[in-house]
Parts: structure tokens; C-alpha cells; sequence
């Protein structure tokens, strides 16, 4: 007898569907799975067998071959083993093949018949969603994350034996019953908070940016990331407060819509980050790898390719400290990601896709030893030379906001107790951003941020002044500006006048933006 069950395996940021199909024949008792299935899945001929018996079912007597459709489609991890033993009940008689209709499932199944929760639950019940399924049956720790996908009925139970006793049990009172959908869910305990992958939680719109002596171009710079989502390079000697600075950013960005929320917990899910919390994360990703991270970990790989640290990121913060100590070959890696906002993993076999939609952050020394300039600086000009050519004029191209850091005055340094803030602007701080965020949305097409504006959707919606534009030429010839930075100058001069509220950019904005471009006279 042939019997069918419907699940999903991942791709990249997509769940492809699946059919699960088992066939019974006979011949010597054994289980045979076909159509690309990892070793994870190879391994639940054991589990499904133990978690029938030990179920109260009937373990397959006969020859078994499990079919997981598309064949030519590399399936991975233990998800299967929920649909494989549904469908091996149905093909020998011990439920109605008329219940797995239209439904879709994903599980792990332990030796004693629990059911366990298994990464990217939130990608296969939208992908369910969107083929009109009528359910998706889930593991218990895993409903509420499955909950999250509107017009999708979720079904969950803790173990084989009670799911089937619950199927069983709607199909006696009919696809129709008024009380079926409170039959089929199992209640769970609510979901703890989630561990890991995310931001310090969002503050109130009117945190203000906190004070670093000395350094109020540095908080400037920052407030134009926030607001214009510019990619930021902080270069500066040890301690003078880079990585201070770059903590505060996602508390100063716009809180989270509940589109981004569903990406964002949809990729830390895929990661496996979010197994059996089920709840959307709100507040924005900051993720700061070590320069010894690999480029899978960086950029995401693996012989089943799963999001690297640019992707968790991805509706946040990548911030890379030290950054001239990363291989230049990794660095150079980014420069496609930060353009497109989405990373492309090609294989010999698939293609798939992650978003990666970020603001970075990066902070490096001025050399070796870090302090370039001072006495105690003991770097040549050559090891100056080799340190910064780790970093490409094309990958510096894309930083729209270079900024050099100096170490604070002594006198500056008891403000850092808050004796004495005076030089702190009143609009730096989330809730000012918020509302020039939510002034480029209303006038760029696409609601896309200033970074995101090509040279058409800039000259039609940036309201430059024609003075402005003279000037801007005057400086991109005279600084031999490439095209590409000549446009991000332009983009920052917008975001510089949205944060102070002005319609149309004049060549004060374009001054201020010429000051967050500390490096190109040195490239020129």
C-alpha cells in the first residue's frame, strides 16, 4: 500500500515542499530511504522504528521504501522523522489516509515516541501557509513558533501516540466540527524568552546618545548611520571609544515592524538560534564576529548551507572590530552582500538566498600598533602601508561614513562621569532619528532609506539645491571621487538634512557630509 504526507526541507531562507511517500511491499522485513536524504535522515530508520513500538504501533513486517519527492532535491536533518512514521501508519492500516490530507508536518521523533523541535519551523509553516495548507503539525516546543504565520491552523502534541490519538479523534467528528481545532491543538507552557542572536533591547524612543568626551563628529556620524542606514568606519587609537560607540547603534535605530520581526526570527530560526522559544524577536540583531571567523561563518556556507554572522545580522548591526585584521579576501567578500542587501550561496547542485540587509560598523587602528602619530608609535611607514592594504579602495568605496577618532583631551575626561555634558545636541537621540527615518520613508519611492537611493530616485526625490550640485562637482573633481563615492556623498548630505528637519539640501549639508570623508584625500 502506497501512502503520502506532505513536508518541507530548507533552501536557504526558503522551504522547498516535499511529499514523503511510503510504499509497502513484500519481501524481507527493512526500510529504505530514497531520493537524496542526508545522514541525519538516513538514521531514522532507527528512530521511527523505536518510536512506533514504543508507541503502542505496529512496526513495518515488510519491505518499506520511503520516497522523499523531489528526487533530485538534497534533503537534511531529522524533521522527516514525524511524516515517515505518520505515513508508515497510514500504509499499514492504522490511520485513515483521509486525515493526512492537506496536512503538512515536521518533527523529531526520540526512542520513546516524544516528539522534539527541529530549526527552521517558522520558514516551513510560511511556506505551508502559502500553499493553502489545512495544518501543520509541529512538535509542542515548536507551536508557537509556528503560531507566528497567520491564516495557518497549527496542530502540536508532546508525543506520536497522542497526535495520532487526536487525529484520530477529528476525523470520527468530521473536517467541519465547530470544536476540531481545539481537539487538535495541544496546549504548551509558554516559550521562554529567546537566549541569544539579538540586540540589547530598544530603549525608549527618547534615549538620547550617551556621551563620549571629545567625541561629538564621532556621535554625529553615528546618528547619520541610524537615521540614513550608512555603512560607518571608525579609525582610532586603543580606548579612545570605537566599540562604545558601536554598542549604542541599535538602540538608536527605528524599532522593528512585524515584517522584519517575521524575517528576522525566520533566519535565526534556519540557524537553529531560536529551537523551541517561538517567540519574534523585536529588537535589532548586533552581531560582532572575531577577525579569525571563517568565510562560512561570516558569509554562511556549509555542505547545506545555513546563515552566517552577515545574515543574523541582517535587519541590524555587523559590527567588525579590528577590522584590518580580517583576511583581505574575506573583507573583499562583502562588497556584493552590502550592495544587494541579500547574499547569493552558489553549489554544484543549488543555488539559495539569505537577506542580509545590515548597517555595518567597522573599527580598526590606524596601524599595527595603534598609535600612528604618537611618540609611542613604533610602526615603519611600509608596515603602515601593508596593514592598511588589507582593506580595498572598492570595499572602502561603500563606507559612507569614515570617520578618524582622537583620544580625549585629560581636561575632557571627567565628563565622562556627566559633571559636565554640555556639548551634547538635543537631537541626537532615537526618537529625533525615528522621525527623520520616517521623513525619507515618506518621500523616497519604495519607502528605501538614503543608502539604499540609486542616482535617479536621488536626483528626482533629494531636493538639491542647483548651488548644491555645483558645489558637489567642485568637490568630486577636485577630490577625484569615484561615481560610486561621489553618489554616497550625496546620500549622506540627505540624511544630514533629514536629521535637522530641512526639505531640500543646501551646501551647509553637503559640508557636513564632506566631514564623515576622512580618507580621500589620503587615497587621492
Amino acid at each position: 500500500m502506497l501512502a503520502r504526507c506532505l513536508s518541507a526541507s530548507l533552501l536557504g531562507f526558503d522551504a522547498i515542499p516535499v511529499t514523503v511517500e511510503v510504499d509497502l511491499a513484500p519481501g524481507l522485513p527493512g526500510l529504505q530511504l530514497v531520493g537524496l536524504p542526508d545522514a541525519a535522515i538516513q538514521k531514522s530508520r532507527e528512530r521511527v522504528r523505536a518510536a512506533l513500538r514504543n508507541s503502542g504501533f505496529r512496526g513495518p513486517l515488510v519491505r518499506v521504501v520511503v520516497n522523499l519527492a523531489p528526487a533530485d532535491l538534497r534533503k537534511e536533518g531529522p524533521c522527516f522523522d514525524l511524516p515517515i512514521a505518520l505515513a508508515l501508519l497510514v500504509a499499514s492500516g492504522q490511520l485513515d489516509a483521509t486525515v493526512l490530507r492537506g496536512l503538512w508536518c515536521a518533527g523529531e521523533l526520540g526512542l520513546d515516541g516524544s516528539i522534539r523541535p527541529c530549526r527552521g519551523i517558522l520558514a516551513i509553516a510560511c511556506q505551508a501557509a502559502e500553499q493553502k495548507a489545512r495544518g501543520l503539525v509541529v512538535a509542542g516546543e515548536d507551536a508557537a513558533e509556528a503560531s507566528l504565520v497567520d491564516d495557518l491552523t497549527v496542530i502540536s502534541a508532546n508525543t506520536l501516540h497522542d497526535l495520532v490519538k487526536s487525529l484520530k479523534v477529528s476525523r470520527e467528528l468530521g473536517e467541519n466540527h465547530p470544536s476540531k481545532a481545539s481537539i487538535l491543538a495541544t496546549p504548551s507552557a509558554p516559550p521562554p524568552p529567546p537566549t541569544s542572536s539579538s540586540s540589547p533591547n530598544c530603549s525608549s524612543p527618547n534615549t538620547p546618545l550617551a556621551h563620549l568626551p571629545g567625541q561629538r563628529v564621532a556621535r554625529q556620524g553615528l546618528a547619520l548611520a541610524a537615521a540614513g542606514g550608512h555603512h560607518l568606519l571608525l579609525v582610532g587609537p586603543p580606548g579612545c571609544g570605537k566599540t562604545h560607540l558601536a554598542h549604542q547603534l541599535p538602540a538608536l535605530l527605528p524599532p522593528l515592524k512585524r515584517q522584519e520581526s517575521l524575517e528576522i526570527t525566520r533566519l535565526h530560526s534556519i540557524a537553529g538560534l531560536t529551537r523551541g522559544h517561538g517567540q519574534l524577536i523585536r529588537t535589532r540583531p548586533f552581531r560582532s564576529p572575531h577577525h579569525t571567523t571563517t568565510s562560512a561563518a561570516l558569509l554562511g556556507g556549509g555542505a547545506h548551507p545555513r546563515p552566517g554572522e552577515l545574515s543574523l545580522a541582517h535587519g541590524g548591526v555587523l559590527f567588525l572590530d579590528e577590522m584590518a585584521e580580517f583576511p583581505r579576501s574575506l573583507l573583499d567578500q562583502l562588497r556584493q552582500p552590502l550592495e544587494e542587501g541579500a547574499i547569493w550561496l552558489s553549489r554544484s547542485r543549488q543555488r539559495c538566498r539569505f537577506p542580509s540587509r545590515v548597517t555595518l560598523v567597522a573599527a580598526t587602528n590606524p596601524c599595527p600598533c595603534g598609535w600612528a602619530g604618537d611618540p609611542r608609535c613604533t610602526c615603519s611607514e611600509l608596515k603602515r602601508k601593508r596593514y592598511w592594504n588589507r582593506l580595498s579602495g572598492p570595499l572602502l568605496d561603500r563606507l559612507d561614513l569614515q570617520l578618524k577618532l582622537e583620544v580625549p583631551a585629560a581636561d575632557n575626561l571627567r565628563h565622562c562621569f556627566g559633571e559636565d555634558a554640555t556639548d551634547l545636541e538635543p537631537r541626537l537621540n532615537a526618537e529625533t532619528i525615528l522621525q527623520a527615518r520616517e521623513r525619507m520613508m515618506e518621500r523616497n519611492p519604495d519607502q528605501r532609506t538614503n543608502r539604499d537611493l540609486d542616482a535617479k530616485a536621488l536626483y528626482e526625490s533629494g531636493q538639491f539645491s542647483a548651488e548644491t550640485i555645483d558645489r558637489w562637482e567642485a568637490v568630486v573633481h577636485a577630490r577625484r571621487l569615484s561615481l560610486r563615492s561621489g553618489l554616497r556623498l550625496l546620500r549622506v548630505a540627505r540624511s544630514v538634512a533629514d536629521l535637522r528637519a530641512s526639505g531640500s539640501v543646501d551646501v551647509a549639508d553637503l559640508a557636513s557630509a564632506l566631514c564623515f570623508r576622512s580618507f580621500d584625500l589620503e587615497q587621492s
